[in-house]
Formats: C-alpha cells, structure tokens, sequence
C-alpha cells in the first residue's frame, strides 16, 4: 500500500498537516503519547495506528538514507 508523503492529514491532538509531518511528529512524541497516536486521512485506511506510522517512519527513512 502506498501513500502519499504530501497528503493532508489530521494528527491526533496536532491539527492538520502533511502526512510526511505527521509521522516525524508521531515519532518524536514521548513513549506514552506516542503509542496512543493516531492519523486521521480521508482515503482508505482512514485511520493510521502507530504500528503503520511506524512503518511508514521507517520506509520513508530507508529512502532518505543515500547509499554508497
């Protein structure tokens, strides 16, 4: 499944902003609220776990990542 770094999202508690911000924000949040954190999209799936914005953190770096 793919998705797309600049769609617009909804960070729980956050606001509004690019889905490529939100997970760093996800990210960077403490260990208890970041477990509890959630995107809202408007395409399927609607709402983001953090196990997938774990994942999408991940993928997203590996890219970042300039290989040698």
């Amino acid at each position: 499944m793919a998705f797309d770094p600049e769609e617009l999202v909804t960070l729980t508690d956050h606001g509004t902003m690019k889905l490529r911000s939100a997970v760093s924000r996800a990210m960077t949040m403490p260990p208890k609220e970041r477990r509890r954190a959630t995107i809202v999209r408007k395409g399927d799936p609607a709402i983001l776990s953090f196990e997938l914005i774990k994942s999408l953190a991940a993928q997203w770096h590996e890219q970042l990542v300039p290989i040698e």
